[in-house]
């Protein structure tokens, strides 16, 4: 997941010259900039007399190389900072981008951050479209705010793999999906990328009737002409929220009308009729990829197969997991893990302990056969919780949108009660609180019952196991 950044870290594309200098975090001991007299707090203003835009301009720029940098301490007083091509100066930063992150600027209808009501956290509101973060954290662009200049530092500083929100090869279905006038094509500046020896991955967003079919057909076999640049691609099923505003609604069926889709009347979720077409056809190519490629490129979402109540594919379906943070093969990776660590799993606790465990309705149903296993360790009761999405309704069914209100509201709704804990996946929680701005506290007082953050691959339930079952051990 990407770094969050406060609402006053970031600007518009346009306004992207503004430059602001990098605070740093901390100093290594005996490093040039602590014998210095660089401390954390100081600010990184030039280096080799240039300006600094991030961290990695300023990896690549004194790197293996002589350098100087300028330092502004506390105090306001400067300081210059010398290494040789061997050392490093010894600096961490708050921050990985010093000037502002970009903000996207198209304006698609089915972008999530549009159907957010108020109340959340800030950071949540933020519509990153950056480069950099895509080469950092794995974060989609779509590549429209790129100048010149950008795409020459790309090539230059190898910023490789960059991941892509494509969701049509076709110029004008892209342009109606982006919100965009004017031309949207990316079979270009996909070209040119690969071309320079940058590494693609790239994104659909599946939404029904407007770039499935033939669509996806098309985007699918354009984007595999360009392996192995072009090194995958996701399908992912558009989410339709409550808090969708009606005008991206009719945004979203004026684009299924233009494809002569006209009986079309409510735009609305990926069906379990819909999934079953996007996985058929995805498979289709699968197929003719794999015989002509040697590789699947294009994979499904796991959310795709739970709707469509199609089997899981097998471990080497996945060729490595490529878009694991897209939600491609999660499920079928999770039960490999478990079933390497379920071994290790007590015959029975020294003391009866009852367990609630709780996530979202697809969280449940890739849970359920560990949940069993669970409950046959003597002295071990544990029962599902489903929450409900009470913010963005019940359609929107993942873990991570859970919030902190309906996990209280579903502990508390749980007609058994009697537990000894909670466990709440870690994905719901970022720095401390729920999407709603709650913590995992406020959950334990609303719902009587404390609650243990734990990470949601299996040797986070292990360890959440072997913390119950220790005394004084700290809930979080």
């Amino acid at each position: 997941m990407a770094k969050l950044y406060p609402a006053s870290c970031v600007v518009r594309a346009s306004e992207q010259g503004k430059r602001f200098a990098a605070v740093i975090e901390a100093v290594a001991p005996g490093s040039p900039a602590e014998l210095a007299g660089v401390r954390p707090g100081d600010r990184l203003l030039l280096l080799n007399g240039a300006p600094v835009p991030d961290v990695l301009d300023y990896r690549f720029r004194s790197s293996g190389e002589e350098a100087t940098a300028l330092i502004e301490k506390a105090s306001g007083e400067l300081v210059e900072v010398r290494k040789t091509a061997d050392e490093d100066f010894g600096l961490e930063f708050e921050a990985e981008i010093f000037d502002r992150v970009r903000l996207c600027e198209n304006n698609c209808p089915f972008c999530f951050v549009y159907q957010l009501p108020k109340g959340l956290r800030r950071s949540l509101y933020i519509k990153d479209d950056d480069y950099r973060l895509s080469f950092i954290h794995g974060n989609y662009v779509t590549l429209t705010n790129l100048t010149e200049a950008d795409y020459r530092r790309i090539e230059e500083q190898r910023l490789s793999p960059l991941y892509v929100s494509v969701h049509a090869t076709d110029p004008d279905v892209r342009a109606g999906l982006l919100g965009v006038e004017g031309n949207a094509e990316i079979m270009t500046p996909l070209r040119r990328l690969v071309q320079s020896r940058i590494q693609i991955h790239c994104q659909v967003v599946l939404c029904p009737g407007i770039n499935d079919g033939d669509v996806l057909r098309k985007t699918l076999s354009d984007l595999a002409s360009l392996y192995p640049g072009v090194q995958s691609v996701a399908v992912v099923p558009v989410a339709v929220g409550l808090h969708m505003p009606e005008k991206r609604r009719l945004q979203l069926e004026a684009l299924s009308k233009n494809r002569g889709l006209a009986e079309r009347q409510n735009f609305s979720h990926v069906t379990p009729e819909a999934a079953g077409a996007v996985l058929a056809e995805v498979s289709r190519l699968q197929k003719k990829f794999l015989s002509e490629l040697g590789t699947r490129f294009a994979f499904a979402a796991d959310e795709f197969y739970l709707l469509a109540d199609a089997p899981i594919p097998g471990y080497r379906h996945y060729e490595g997991f490529p878009q694991l943070e897209d939600g491609i093969g999660i499920v079928r990776l999770f039960w490999e893990r478990w079933r390497q660590v379920e071994k290790r799993l007590p015959s029975g606790l020294s003391r009866p302990r009852r367990v609630a465990f709780v996530t979202a309705e697809l969280g449940i149903r890739t849970l359920k056969h560990v949940i069993s296993r669970l409950n046959r360790v003597e002295g071990l009761s544990v029962e599902p919780v489903v929450v409900v999405n009470s913010l963005f309704g019940e359609r929107i069914n993942v873990a991570g949108l859970m919030t902190g209100r309906d996990v209280a509201e579903a502990l508390r709704s749980c007609k058994s009660g009697g537990f000894d804990e909670a466990w709440v996946p870690e994905v719901a929680v970022r720095e401390g609180r729920f999407l709603d701005d709650m913590t995992p506290e406020d959950v334990s007082r609303s719902s009587g019952i404390p609650v243990r953050v734990v990470n949601e691959w299996p040797r986070g339930i292990v360890k959440a196991l072997r913390l119950l079952t220790c005394s004084g051990c700290v809930i979080q």
